[in-house]
């Protein structure tokens, strides 16, 4: 079987690593957590309060400019002239249209926004603050045709090229959005007038390029009328390349039930901005772990220092060196360990001895080899020595009691897998009990009811000693007198049953269903390495014979217990060939 190295400094270095580092771990992780938390936060309200200052520009742009509307539509209405082809002008309507281009003129160069302001009315002439009078311009343009149709509702066009607002062809135009609404005039017997106003393209620069790129947050003007995007900043081009996008959307009205600003916050960059605080605490914790391993080392060297000088002393012992050097500790309880093995080592020494006085014929090398290593033959031959020395003293009751001694030592370290006759163990039972006689006297009857065809078949070793001590343990000796110990056997349904029965205090219901369940488990690797008592025994039999046989317990609290050993009947000659004597 693998046998695992291990020792108290090691796990005690793991322990302190463990009770320092996990709690710190637990620690980093909720702080850390939290750090993140906060970093998400600021970083989210940063990005919006970026958001809101663009949404806030855009929507002052845009008022400014309704605001201008609204100016040159009341200067329409106080100077309004029925322009058509066959009307005829006196001065009067001359000044007034003069006033009105003046008025246009002036409004369009105070404003930085305004890249033209156009007044279109039914006849199908256009004053312009950019080319005054003129006859058809813009009327065949989409968006005033869209603005015929809409019925008074504000029209925002995509950016286009402003060739018209020129007087003569050239190179280069103006990129303008425009920004058209029709016009009832009640007071005017409901004539019509169209009302544009252009932005120059250059008044969103602010919007699409101020920031710098690293903290650009990529945003589009959408007209939510037309589902069309008017306008876009630098890295939202190329934001909106990406796949597997994450991202926190931002929305803000500019323009209500028209136009609106979508924001897009990627969330790589708050984890950009945590992982610095990552690193931080990386740092911190393999500072601690190096501390804690440092630290947990000093202490357990310090703390088992006397345990581990104490298990090389034990160590030279087992070798044969039964004089070391003892170690020293201000420890009370290794200095106890330390103080017992130093009397275990002398009543061994003085055992030693003693066994030499006794067999001074033996050889020095034996007697080295003795001291060399103790094994169980050196407790076989302090037993006959003993019992040598009860003889010469006519002492037949330690003579008898030490000859059942050393009988059952031999018998016990021999190989638990060989069998042996069911006969042979009853013998091997009464020695044991011979022994627990000198001990309890008339305290306990024992009786024996087996048939006699039981014993010449097979049973494996140290099945039966084990119960029967149980029997003692935890029955007869809590009774005191008038104790009885009862073992039969007989065949039952062709096998073997054997019984032992005590009339000690039983078990309690509760703990017998428990006795009971852990009987009847089925055997596996764990319950194997971990069972000792009965359960020790149930498995070996379960495990040697199969799942049907095995101990079967009953009891009657307050009253008494009976253990059942079933096995299947076997004739053989696998069995240990030790004789008793």
């Amino acid at each position: 079987m693998f046998k695992i190295n291990r020792t108290i400094r090691k796990d005690l270095v793991i322990t302190i690593l463990l009770a320092i580092t996990i709690p710190f771990l637990t620690i980093s992780f909720i702080y850390a957590n939290s750090i993140k938390n906060i970093i998400n936060q600021d970083v989210k309200i940063y990005q919006e309060a970026i958001i809101k200052q663009s949404s806030s520009s855009l929507s002052n742009i845009f008022s400014s400019v309704k605001m201008i509307q609204r100016s040159a539509l009341g200067k329409v209405i106080s100077d309004y002239i029925p322009i058509s082809y066959n009307s005829t002008l006196d001065k009067n309507d001359i000044l007034k249209l003069k006033d009105l281009i003046e008025f246009l003129y002036i409004t369009d160069n105070a404003s930085s926004y305004v890249n033209g302001i156009y007044v279109i009315f039914e006849s199908g002439y256009t004053v312009s603050s950019r080319n005054g009078i003129r006859e058809k311009l813009l009327i065949n343009r989409e968006w005033i045709a869209e603005a015929k149709a809409s019925r008074s509702s504000e029209i925002y066009t995509e950016f286009h090229l402003a060739e018209y607002n020129v007087a003569s062809p050239r190179g280069e135009y103006d990129s303008v959005i425009s920004v058209v609404q029709e016009f009832i005039l009640p007071e005017k017997n409901g004539a019509r007038v169209i009302v544009q106003i252009d932005i120059d393209r250059t008044v969103f620069n602010n919007f699409v390029g101020s920031i710098e790129n690293n903290e650009q947050i990529p945003m589009f003007l959408i007209n939510s009328k037309k589902g069309k995007i008017l306008l876009e900043n630098e890295i939202y081009s190329e934001y909106s390349q990406k796949i597997d996008r994450k991202e926190i959307i931002v929305k803000e009205e500019v323009i209500r039930d028209i136009l609106y600003l979508y924001a897009y916050i990627p969330t790589d960059r708050i984890i950009n901005r945590f992982k610095s605080v990552i690193v931080g605490i990386l740092l911190i914790i393999s500072f601690v772990v190096l501390i804690s391993v440092v630290t947990a080392i000093l202490l357990s060297r310090t703390i088992t220092a006397p345990l581990h000088e104490l298990f090389l002393c034990m160590k030279q012992v087992g070798q044969g060196d039964f004089s070391p050097v003892y170690p020293h500790t201000k420890y009370s309880e290794v200095d106890f360990l330390i103080e017992s093995f130093k009397t275990m080592v002398n009543e061994v020494n003085n055992l030693i001895a003693l066994v030499s006085r006794q067999q001074s014929e033996a050889s020095e090398a034996k007697f080295q080899a003795l001291q060399a290593k103790i094994n169980p033959h050196f407790l076989y031959n302090t037993l006959d020595v003993i019992r040598s020395i009860a003889l010469e003293n006519n002492n037949s009751d330690i003579s008898d009691m030490t000859l059942s001694l050393s009988r059952l030592f031999r018998y016990n370290v021999g190989d638990l897998k060989k069998t042996n006759s069911i006969g042979n163990e009853i013998l091997y039972i009464k020695d044991y009990l011979k022994i627990q006689n000198y001990r309890f006297g008339d305290r306990i009857t024992v009786n024996y009811d087996l048939e006699p065809e039981l014993n010449n078949m097979m049973i494996t070793r140290f099945i039966l000693q084990p119960i029967v001590e149980n029997a003692f343990k935890y029955g007869l000796e809590l009774r005191g007198r008038g104790g009885e110990l009862r073992i039969s056997g007989k065949i039952e349904d062709n096998d073997i049953v054997i019984s032992v029965y005590d009339n000690g205090p039983g078990i309690e219901p509760s703990k017998l269903e428990f006795l009971k369940s852990s009987l009847s488990a089925e055997p596996n690797i764990k319950s194997i390495t971990k069972a000792h008592g009965l359960d020790n025994v149930n498995l070996r039999m379960k495990l040697l014979y199969g799942e049907k046989y095995g101990l079967f317990i009953n009891s009657e609290y307050g009253k008494w217990t009976c253990m059942n050993i079933k096995i299947p009947i076997i004739y053989g000659e696998d069995c240990d060939k030790t004789s008793y004597n």
